[in-house]
């Protein structure tokens, strides 16, 4: 089967399905065996590992508590999405056709959860999904680069596209959320953020700033454009240009992945051909902070950062494809030696 753009896009950017809110005290979730994956939990350190169940691409919610994974279906089924707790038990379908597991978020609250559903291949349904009763809300129709909660996780924010392409050609959009059960008279109209259809990956932080990637650059570079991403505040207003980043042709630049939660530290990933590695920016100067300066290829990939951004969880082996080689860790986001986790893991996922 050919890759198509949608697809292709979330391997290089392997973040959007980071897009949450910081984890503090936590639950680790991973998955081992790559052509038999399975979803483990852990404690935060490692340690206390034990099968969740088959599947792969787990997502712990923010209390720690539950975990999603994704099932892929055989010819008659189709993949599934599905939650277990994760202290161990069964695990029960919440949606069927759940074809992409990067653009995904949790509410605050750990009850409500942002996904596409739809076919593999054409326009898909951002949905959200009430945990508990598997009440279901569709939100937009179309092709999507990114989605995050609010703080207080009554609205979302989200990259959408008409069209599919790579780059993506989005805009981000901002919507109100009814509670699970409510009925609103009128139809609820998301409000358009940005309008330069070169607008990406939203992540909303926690004094009500959202960081974004912009695509610049389309003109003079050869292979496409570069990331470099901006702020603004939740109305679409005071836009500011974050980071001045040097990206190579071969490379995209970065992507966001977490916010600490004071907000003074933003955790990203740099992405890009046979390239991925964490950086730790600064969002009031653009500082950035390279978390594996030795070896840009295969060193550490960022997944979550700690409540009080002193520790980001991630995993060693940079661009390669899972395998027995990846390490689960941690590493100080001011840089230093990182220390393992999990030996053999990978697609890790922290909450709690």
């Amino acid at each position: 089967m050919t890759p198509s753009p949608r697809w292709i896009a979330t391997l290089v950017v392997a973040v959007a399905f980071l897009i949450a809110p910081a984890a503090s005290q936590a639950t680790l979730v991973f998955t081992r065996n790559p052509l038999h994956p399975v979803v483990f939990a852990a404690n935060n350190d490692g340690s206390g590992a034990h099968r969740i169940g088959s599947g792969s691409n787990p997502r712990v919610s923010l209390d720690g508590q539950t975990v999603a994974f994704y099932r892929l279906g055989d010819d008659s089924e189709s993949s599934e999405l599905l939650v277990a707790p994760a202290s161990g038990g069964p695990a029960r379908p919440l949606a069927s056709g759940w074809q992409d597991p990067f653009v995904f978020a949790w509410s605050p609250d750990s009850t409500t959860i942002a996904v596409l559903l739809g076919p593999e291949i054409g326009a898909q349904r951002l949905t959200t999904i009430d945990v508990a009763s598997g009440e279901r809300r569709t939100i937009a129709g179309g092709y999507f680069a990114g989605v995050s909660f609010s703080p207080q996780g009554n609205e979302l924010v989200y990259a959408q596209a008409a069209r599919e392409s790579l780059p993506s050609s989005s805009d981000v959009y901002r919507i109100e959320l009814l509670p699970p059960g409510a009925v609103s008279v009128a139809a609820i109209e998301p409000r358009r953020l940005t309008d330069d259809h070169r607008s990406s990956s939203p992540l909303w932080g926690p004094n009500g700033t959202i960081v974004f990637v912009k695509h610049l650059g389309e003109k003079r570079r050869k292979y496409g454009p570069k990331n470099d991403l901006f702020l603004m505040n939740a109305n679409g207003k005071g836009v500011k240009r974050l980071t001045h980043t040097k990206v190579d042709p071969l490379t995209a630049g970065l992507f966001p992945v977490a916010w600490s939660a004071s907000g003074s530290q933003l955790l990203t990933n740099f992405g890009g051909q046979d390239t991925q590695y964490g950086v730790v920016v600064n969002p009031k100067t653009g500082k950035e902070t390279n978390l594996s300066p030795s070896n840009s290829e295969t060193g550490f990939v960022g997944v979550a950062l700690t409540a009080n951004g002193k520790t980001v969880l991630g995993y060693l082996g940079g661009y390669e494809g899972p395998g027995s080689q990846l390490k689960i860790a941690s590493v100080p986001s001011k840089g230093g030696k990182a220390k393992i986790l999990v030996s053999g893991g990978f697609s890790p996922s922290w909450g709690g």
